[in-house]
This record gives structure tokens, C-alpha cells and sequence, in this order.
């Protein structure tokens, strides 16, 4: 009896880590924005406890930040942050990338499949299913890597940046950019192109972040 409370509590758990960070995603919360326990739980149809136990994860990944006597905000970075978060991505990303196995014809299939479903989200204008089906793209990449550890640490640094690529994201001209060049990494995979890869990886990544300080900087008035 006590492991299946437990189970229940844990699928309670990450189902509230799913809908907060769906929530930041799709800038239903922004950051820097104070998330009030009471009404989250009543959304979500959810005891304080798995709420609770959710909001330390998101905390632990760098999502939220706690303040004593406060309570729990969305984070907000600074450009310079951001800055930083890119640099550790362009260098983890780049050992992931060197060290991938060739796929196989059901792995490629997987990520065609996956691209199309972003486009599908791109057209219908869900940007919270855009950002998951580019997470999944990319992870299923990272996933040909025996680096394990490396991965990990890459998808935290994601989890970090997740609200400000939101912003992004939103924008027409980055969702089309991002559908051709995920088109140019598959085909560099299929080929087993590696050095094509990394350089089309790059200018991804590039691009997004100056996007994202761009529109970050906006908000902080040119200021660091």
C-alpha cells in the first residue's frame, strides 16, 4: 500500500513538472513572475505536496528560483547569462555531435517524423507542442552518443534557457529557419557527414542566440 501512494504522488509530481514548464514555455508565466501555490494547485487539480515537489525540481534545474519568505519565481537571466549558457551548449553539443554513432533507418525515420510534427505545430501556431517536438528532435540526435553524462548536463542547460528560446520561438521567420535547418542536420546525419553537421549545429545554435539576447537585451534597455 505505501509504494502505491508513493507511485501515485511521483506521476503526480512529474505531471505538475509537465504543466509548469509548459506554462514557461508557452510564456503563460514569464520570468521573473511569482508562482502562487494556492491557485497552481487548483489548476492543475493537484494536492500542495506534489506541487511542492515539482516546483524543487524545476528549482533544481534552474527554472525557478526560490526567495525565503517568498515563494517561487520564474527565473530571469541577463544577457550575459545567456551568453554563457551558449558558450557551455556550443562546447558540449560539439562532443555529442563528434561522437555519434551512425543511426539507424528507424532512427532517421523517427527524426523526419519528428520535424514534420513541428511543422504540423508551426502551422496550427502551439508553440508549447513546437518547443517539446525541438527538444525531442534534438535529444534524439544527442541520443546516438555514448556520452551520457555530457547529455545530462546539456539538457539542464536547456531547461535554463527554456523561457527566453520560448520568446523566440514565437517569432514566424525563426520557426521556418529552424524546419530547413533541421532538414540540412538530417540529411548531414543520414550521410554520417558529421563535420557538415557540426557546421550546420552552429549556425542553429548561433542564430538562436542572438535572437535571444537581442530580444533579451530589448527588455533590460541595452543595459548588462
Amino acid at each position: 500500500m505505501p509504494s502505491a501512494i508513493s507511485d501515485t504522488e511521483l506521476d503526480a509530481t512529474a505531471r505538475a513538472v509537465r504543466t509548469l514548464r509548459d506554462m514557461v514555455m508557452s510564456r503563460r508565466i514569464g520570468p521573473g513572475q511569482q508562482l502562487r501555490q494556492d491557485g497552481l494547485a487548483e489548476e492543475m487539480g493537484l494536492s500542495r505536496s506534489p506541487l511542492r515537489e515539482a516546483l524543487r525540481t524545476l528549482e533544481t534545474e534552474g527554472l525557478l528560483v526560490h526567495v525565503p519568505n517568498q515563494g517561487y519565481f520564474v527565473s530571469r537571466l541577463r544577457s550575459s547569462d545567456l551568453r554563457q549558457i551558449y558558450l557551455m551548449r556550443r562546447l558540449l553539443e560539439t562532443e555529442l555531435l563528434i561522437t555519434l554513432r551512425r543511426p539507424t533507418t528507424q532512427e532517421m525515420s523517427k527524426l523526419r517524423d519528428e520535424n514534420e510534427r513541428i511543422q504540423d505545430s508551426v502551422r496550427s501556431g502551439n508553440l508549447a507542442q513546437v518547443l517539446r517536438g525541438n527538444r525531442r528532435f534534438h535529444f534524439g540526435i544527442f541520443a546516438l552518443s555514448p556520452l551520457r553524462l555530457v547529455t545530462r548536463q546539456v539538457e539542464r542547460l536547456w531547461h535554463l534557457s527554456e523561457s527566453y528560446r520560448a520568446a523566440y520561438l514565437w517569432l514566424p521567420a525563426a520557426q521556418e529557419k529552424i524546419l530547413a535547418e533541421h532538414l540540412a542536420m538530417i540529411s548531414a546525419l543520414e550521410s554520417h557527414d558529421i563535420k557538415a553537421l557540426i557546421a550546420v549545429a552552429d549556425r542553429h545554435r548561433s542564430t538562436a542566440e542572438a535572437a535571444v539576447i537581442g530580444l533579451l537585451r530589448g527588455e533590460e534597455g541595452g543595459d548588462e
